[in-house]
């Protein structure tokens, strides 16, 4: 094979390589005469349809690619070659002409290209003689099929899903697409340079001249090659990140996945056993399994979690298979309901299908929506993720842990989707839902396979751990083997498949701290018979162990953990607890904790990513909850009453000097607010909540009681000017009414009226801290926390444990950013520009695109404005409007509804193709008369 041979065969397996085998078979004899008939025949398809094109803008193409071949045969076997260029036009013709949108788009294409390529026939000599320029062949050769290698992809997505996608993943194809007719340009002009002076007889020194001109000609080019391709990732990645910020996925799912395996690989073989289960096997390994969904359900503390991760690692490994996975937590607003399993899949699924950035972009920018809400959308989005990626497992474990009502829609929708797919592609997508067995979920899942842990599932696995625990506590004690055979035989017979039961015995037995306490655990004290007496003996031993101010601070941060209205960070209880409201500071040296948390609660808690401390398990909540050791009343009240005292220090006063307030920053005075100004007012509804009878005349509720009365008093007199309105709600009254026989009542009865009344005021009105004085304050405050950060000369280690690494945040309470924040101001006034201009102009190269608009009736104004041109397509790629009751005229092809007939039938045309009405200046068509009309205008104007 000569030396240009070979340089087309890897040009052509490089391609090849991109295809499925069916796509190679089907290109590899296409000549053409087919590519002629097939245009033939679409024309009179639109013909019969009244959808005429201009199908004459083939022409150039076609002529300048039937020259290509015909020069390219005098050096080489041109007919392999050329079929791959007609075959993935002749399939993009077909495809791409069952939609107006799409045809007209790629008729202009080949259009552009045609008139950018050589006709070669007539420099034939060139490449007879100068045979350097025969490597421009193959230059050629290659942008014709990287522009085909881009349209099959983008045309051969299943159930006409291209669509669409088309809009979005052909603008982000543009500048690739300017970069090859650039390049076809190019070559152009060199190969009529190279023929102007061919008739000149050359010399030796002219043949290397020209060899190095020719190499010269493609480094330039492959280092613009280069750069554009650095160009389209860096702009890819700048919107993958923006999308993954739309998305806002909780951020420790990841983490939370790896802590989960660190704790299940502390006991070797932990869980290995569920990948044997013959219903686990047929759901993972068979090409068509029985069911498509999976559900493992068993009893609280069975070790679902540790079992879901064993599977999702068996899964990831599976490299047929794209894996994505979210545990639920009851206890997390990010991840406890519909929206947090939709937003923590399509993170995962972003990174594994590249091609979706761009519609995910499109639909984040013109979604209105800060962070991704619409259940409806993220479904949309998931839907195309499923569709277009091969084969996936979902795994979603402690489905349990989200209500009734946002278990219905996740159920409801994975089931549709996984029908969807198994009628024509059994086996595509698997779901696998890990909970207890709640009614509702096994009524929602009667075809799904069904694995009910029993107590025989684990045994063998919990009695490894036990007995690894107990050669670590005869270690540690000096036990007797009896001893340790009593232990093992009490906990194994116990345990009846509750894992989370056996970790809480043997951690709780191990940090006895001495033999003698160990011995009287085992000996005197009842063994526990089951979790709830688990978790009553660690009460016990840690009331037992600890001195009395000790368990003091053990019951107190329990109680905030129970009844704290998000997890708090660690560095956030040490602030709490450092409070002195008397003396208005918070002394972290004086009143921090020397210890961790472990040391107070032991294996009741679990720290988390992000520094989050939350209790080990729901069961642990119930417990303590309904536990003498803490009463829930009387920690309402004591947060509440910390929250509200704590605002009203001297660093949230309004004229607080400003070398002062660098101070209180500096001790870490702030390291509470952000937690106490988002939260204050749900401690309040729930003392409104909370039964007058649980205020029993217990020491400790009477405490809590007089706290509550000094934080009322306090926040009253500070942020009486706007805490008072005009009127009292009866609802207010009403709700207030079960505390009139205390003296804080009035107090209460007005921050709860303002409380109840701007919570009416709606959506809107919750994304402000609700008393605007104190908004401002805290503003000021980070303000100050931020130029401490950014100082030299501070210490950065103190300002991170005070607070944090991100020290930018969203002023919006309702906001994860309000507290989360990030590590740069430039990402988060991105932030809040999306929050208040979240409408953003999607036309290229817009000048004032990076605003955004207040509301979308702002950016459709705009658009019609400055963009008019673009305004006839937006009925094809508009988001499916809602449904309502009115809307009788239905469309049989996309399923849209229409109030009015006439609507209908100015619609269906979109989807024939049609566009009767004709601009009487340039003669431009339209589907819609309005559209014709709005378009005419821009004559007038001009």
């Amino acid at each position: 094979m000569s030396a240009l041979g070979d340089q087309f065969e890897s040009i052509l397996e490089a391609f090849k390589s991109k295809l499925n085998a069916k796509e190679r078979e089907d290109f590899q004899f296409v000549t053409l005469n087919d590519v002629r008939e097939t245009a033939l025949q679409i024309q009179k398809d639109h013909e019969n349809l009244r959808t005429m094109m201009n199908m004459s803008r083939l022409q150039s193409f076609l002529e300048a690619m039937n020259q290509f071949g015909e020069v390219l045969g005098v050096f080489a076997n041109a007919n392999v070659y050329v079929a791959f260029v007609w075959g993935p036009m002749k399939f993009i013709l077909q495809t791409a002409s069952t939609w107006s949108d799409s045809f007209e788009t790629i008729l202009d294409a080949y259009r552009q290209i045609g008139e950018h390529m050589p006709l070669l026939m007539q420099y034939k000599s060139v490449f007879g003689q100068k045979l350097d320029m025969r490597r421009v062949l193959a230059l050629i050769y290659t942008d014709i099929l990287e522009f085909h290698k881009k349209a099959v992809k983008l045309f051969k997505g299943k159930n006409d899903i291209w669509r669409h996608l088309f809009r979005s993943i052909w603008k982000e194809f543009g500048a690739r697409f300017k970069g090859i007719l650039e390049n076809l340009r190019q070559h152009k002009q060199l190969i009529s340079e190279q023929a102007n002076v061919l008739h000149y007889e050359q010399s030796q020194s002219d043949s290397q001249a020209m060899l190095a001109h020719i190499q010269k000609y493609e480094q330039d080019r492959e280092e613009k090659r280069e750069r554009l391709k650095k160009k389209e990732k860096d702009e890819r990645d700048r919107k993958q990140l923006a999308v993954l910020h739309w998305f806002s996925a909780a951020a420790s799912t990841a983490s939370d996945h790896d802590k989960f395996r660190e704790t299940r690989n502390a006991s070797a073989g932990s869980g290995q056993w569920i990948l044997k289960n013959e219903k686990v096997q047929n759901w993972r390994e068979m090409d068509t399994p029985v069911s498509s969904v999976l559900w493992v359900n068993g009893i609280p503390g069975a070790g679902k979690t540790i079992l879901a991760s064993v599977l999702i690692d068996s899964c990831l490994q599976d490299p047929s298979y794209t894996t994505s996975y979210f545990y639920c937590n009851e206890a997390d607003p990010e991840k406890n309901d519909c929206i947090s399993i939709y937003r923590g899949l399509l993170s995962q699924l972003l990174s594994k299908c590249r091609e979706l950035i761009p519609y995910c972009y499109e639909k984040h920018l013109s979604s209105g929506e800060l962070n991704l809400t619409s259940t409806t959308l993220a479904e949309q989005l998931l839907k195309y993720y499923f569709e277009m990626m091969s084969k996936q497992f979902i795994i979603i474990d402690g489905l349990d842990e989200c209500n009734q009502g946002q278990r219905k829609l996740v159920l409801t929708f994975f089931n549709t989707m996984v029908d969807r797919f198994d009628e024509r592609e059994p086996g595509k997508l698997r779901v696998l839902f890990i909970s207890q067995a709640f009614p509702d979920i096994e009524k929602a899942l009667l075809k799904a396979e069904t694995l009910k842990l029993t107590e025989d599932d684990n045994k063998k696995d919990i009695k490894s751990y036990i007995e690894d625990w107990s050669k670590k506590i005869r270690e540690l004690y000096g036990l007797t083997a009896e001893q340790v055979k009593f232990i093992v035989d009490s906990t194994m017979i116990r345990s009846r498949g509750m894992f989370l039961f056996v970790k809480l015995v043997m951690e709780n037995l191990y940090e006895q701290g001495t033999r003698r306490d160990l011995l009287n655990e085992i000996e005197v004290y009842p063994f526990p018979e089951e979790i709830g007496e688990a978790y009553e003996s660690i009460l016990k031993r840690l009331e037992r162990n600890m001195g009395k101010r000790q368990w003091e601070i053990v019951k107190k941060l329990l109680g905030w953990m129970v009844c704290a209205k998000r997890p708090l960070k660690w560095r956030e209880i040490q602030a709490a607890i450092s409070i002195d409201a008397e003396d208005e500071t918070i002394n972290l040296d004086e009143g921090g904790l020397r210890q961790s948390v472990e040391y107070y609660c032991g294996s009741l808690i679990q720290v988390l990513g992000g520094d989050r401390v939350e209790l080990v398990h729901t069961t642990a909540k119930m417990h303590i909850k309904a536990s003498k050791h803490i009463r829930p009343s009387a920690v309402e009240c004591k947060l509440a009453a910390l929250c509200l005292r704590y605002l009203t220090f001297r660093c949230f006063g309004e004229d607080v000097d400003l070398e002062d307030l660098q101070f209180h920053a500096e001790e870490g005075l702030l390291s509470f607010q952000d937690y106490a100004a988002a939260k204050w007012h749900q401690h309040v509804h729930a003392i409104i909540n909370t039964s007058i009878h649980d205020f029993t005349t217990d020491p400790e509720s009477q405490a809590a009681l007089q706290e509550l009365e000094a934080g009322l008093e306090e926040f009253y007199n500070r942020y009486q000017q706007e805490v008072v309105l005009p009127s009292i709600l009866d609802d207010a009254l009403e709700d207030c009414s079960p505390f009139q026989a205390y003296p804080f009542h009035a107090k209460l009865l007005h921050v709860w009226n303002h409380v109840y009344q701007h919570d009416r005021k709606g959506t809107e009105a919750r994304k402000e801290i609700g008393i605007k004085a104190l908004s401002e304050v805290i503003m000021r405050n980070r303000d100050v926390i931020e130029t401490l950060a950014a100082a030299r000369d501070f210490d950065s280690e103190k300002i991170t444990a005070y607070y944090g690494e991100k020290h930018f945040k969203c002023p919006r309470p309702n906001c994860f950013y309000f507290h989360e924040g990030f590590k740069a101001a430039k990402s988060r006034d991105q932030h809040i520009n999306r929050h208040d201009r979240p409408f953003d102009c999607l036309f290229p190269d817009c000048s004032i695109a990076e605003f955004g608009f207040s509301s979308n009736k702002d950016l459709e104004k705009h658009k019609k404005m400055f963009h008019p041109e673009t305004t006839d397509q937006a009925e094809a790629f508009t988001a499916q409007t809602k449904v309502v009751a009115k809307a009788r005229w239905k469309c049989d092809l996309c399923d849209k509804r229409f109030t009015r007939g006439f609507h209908l039938k100015s619609h269906l045309r979109s989807h024939a193709g049609e566009r009767p009405f004709k601009c009487g200046e340039c003669g431009r068509a339209f589907t819609r008369d309005n559209d014709k009309k709005r378009h005419e205008k821009l004559h007038t104007r001009r």
